[in-house]
């Protein structure tokens, strides 16, 4: 019978190697399947593995050894082991290296890599490559011989005899999250080509709306809000919700917002699923177990990666602006700066105001400068009319300031448009929801047009007001599908609808209910007379196999 082998796990997309933080059970022990065995550190957070087997451990891998993800670390069972692996353990090191010595590495590279390195002498397994893929680009050679001169060149500058003038205190081999952070940073800087906009805010506004709410929501911050509004412009704005893989744009749903967390082990950026989808109170709450998960290395592979927009938040030190390096596989990072009284100008007279700059570094093959100007200027827009167009929830749920005598009424809505775009968000006292034009006639698509929404609204109340008229008459009704239809293409002269109905009433008794909803579907009363409405109904038998019959009328 085989031993069962601990391997370490790969834990997210990005891991490459892990260490081992502590074995819980010692060389030579006895393990049960299901208890906690080792615990291991990835370059976001340590997680705790369970024995997946029961016998005796035989440790491979030393607490306090890092190794690439798949390497075995242990191995459980009762069957004799290799000599690497026995009681009387060597130090880990060498195992490891021996391990991954039997295993040449395989060196990915383009073509014209492959031939650059060839003529220029360049071992290409010394390499590492900038881009996400894994794959080493011309570039990648091109960069490694430009430093190999410069090293040469610094080297003959020191003239014969001399010495450098610093001297070394300390040198700290990089481990964990900042030997990955390293990595990703110069990888992320040598593929994504930045461009960087910088805006300023009024942040009255943000300051009021976070002195009303923080009675209600507990830990409620200034970086709270900024996120929330983050997320809701980012939504308004889905062809900036991407990112560049070889050379297509892949674009992805639902806004996931990351957010900078220092940590005793250093930088995190744990990630709000579903942002633009939740209020600001549960916004604030998922944020806060976020952020104790990432500074007790608790955090998921979940809650990391990935995000649609990522948002650093400097302001406490005192950080005006800067030049943030976005994130490897995200398109977007918001620097925030901070508050600071400044003198502006307003209506020709110079008054003090509390401003922030926000400084918001953009992927340039996902976002060209105007673009990118829509959201910088959606942000600042959307912070600075918190409290009057915000639709900014609180848990009721009621919006910031919604009006200052009266929430919105069953049939009142307001509707906020920011930036360039044509895309409107609209809200009633409990909802909401984006309308928008399809980018054929200039707009952005986030949502229908608005005469598609009134289709949905005239269908929809049709179909409710024939199921009620069912209700009253006792009449059971199975299901409803329908359909609508506006013509011509421009100015709408005629509107069609068919209901399709399963149910058990007769012929007689389905036509009764299609001409009460008719008259039911107050809808339908605010057309102009000269619109055509045509109602076509359409009867099948519960589960009917066989094809339906027209029964409907006109309106």
């Amino acid at each position: 019978m085989q031993n069962t082998k601990v391997v370490m796990p790969k834990l997210g997309q990005a891991m490459t190697e892990g260490v081992v933080v502590r074995w819980h059970r010692k060389n030579g022990e006895r393990v049960t399947a299901g208890e906690l065995l080792v615990t291991v550190e990835t370059d976001k957070a340590t997680y705790d593995l369970e024995a997946t087997a029961s016998g005796t451990l035989h440790v491979v891998v030393q607490e306090g050894e890092e190794v690439p993800i798949h390497t075995v670390i242990g191995e459980i069972g009762d069957a004799p082991v290799q000599a690497d692996t026995t009681s009387a353990l060597p130090p880990a090191e060498p195992v490891v290296q021996q391990r991954i010595a039997s295993r040449p590495r395989r060196v990915l590279a383009s073509p014209k890599a492959k031939r650059l390195a060839a003529e220029r002498g360049i071992d290409l397994s010394t390499l590492t490559p900038s881009s996400a893929d894994g794959v080493i680009s011309a570039a990648d050679v091109e960069q490694a011989a430009e430093n190999a001169v410069a090293q040469q060149q610094s080297a003959t500058a020191i003239r014969p005899g001399s010495a450098p003038t610093r001297t070394e205190r300390e040198r700290r081999p990089l481990t964990g999250i900042r030997k990955a952070s390293a990595r990703r940073v110069q990888a992320a800087w040598q593929t994504i080509p930045h461009i960087v906009q910088m805006i300023e805010v009024d942040a009255s506004a943000l300051q009021a709306a976070r002195e009303r709410l923080r009675a209600d929501i507990a830990g409620l911050t200034l970086n709270d809000l900024i996120l929330h509004a983050a997320a809701r412009v980012l939504a308004g704005l889905p062809d900036l919700n991407a990112t560049v893989e070889n050379e297509e744009l892949i674009l992805y749903d639902g806004i996931d917002i990351g957010f900078a967390v220092d940590s005793p082990r250093g930088l995190l950026v744990p990630v709000i699923r579903g942002a633009d989808g939740l209020s600001i109170a549960q916004l604030a709450k998922d944020r806060q177990r976020l952020v104790e998960a990432a500074r007790a290395g608790q955090l998921q592979p979940a809650d990391m990666g990935q995000a649609s927009l990522t948002v650093s938040n400097l302001g406490m030190f005192g950080i005006r602006a800067g030049t943030p390096v976005i994130n490897l596989g995200e398109p977007i990072l918001v620097f925030v700066g901070a508050v600071e009284e400044r003198p502006v100008v307003r209506n020709g007279q110079i008054i003090v105001r509390p401003m922030l700059t926000l400084s918001i570094a953009y992927d340039h093959r996902v976002a060209d400068g105007v673009a990118a100007s829509r959201l910088s200027q959606g942000l600042k827009e959307a912070l600075e009319n918190l409290g009057s167009e915000s639709f900014s929830e609180v848990s009721n749920p009621q919006p910031l300031t919604p009006n200052p005598q009266k929430a919105l009424d069953k049939r009142e809505v307001r509707s906020m448009s920011a930036g360039e775009g044509y895309a409107v968000r609209v809200r009633s006292h409990a909802h909401v929801w984006s309308l928008d034009e399809p980018a054929s006639d200039g707009g952005e698509d986030t949502g229908p047009d608005p005469v598609t929404a009134f289709l949905g609204a005239l269908l929809s109340c049709m179909t409710i007001a024939f199921k009620a008229a069912a209700r009253r008459r006792k009449i059971s009704i199975e299901r409803i599908e329908g359909r609508a239809k506006a013509s011509p293409k421009g100015q709408v002269k005629e509107i069609s609808l068919t209901l399709a109905v399963w149910s058990s009433a007769s012929e007689q008794d389905a036509q009764i209910l299609l001409e009460r909803a008719k008259r039911g579907c107050y809808v339908s009363g605010v057309l102009r007379p000269d619109i055509h409405l045509t109602v076509e109904l359409v009867r099948h038998a519960p589960d009917a196999a066989s094809s339906p019959r027209p029964l409907g009328g006109e309106g």
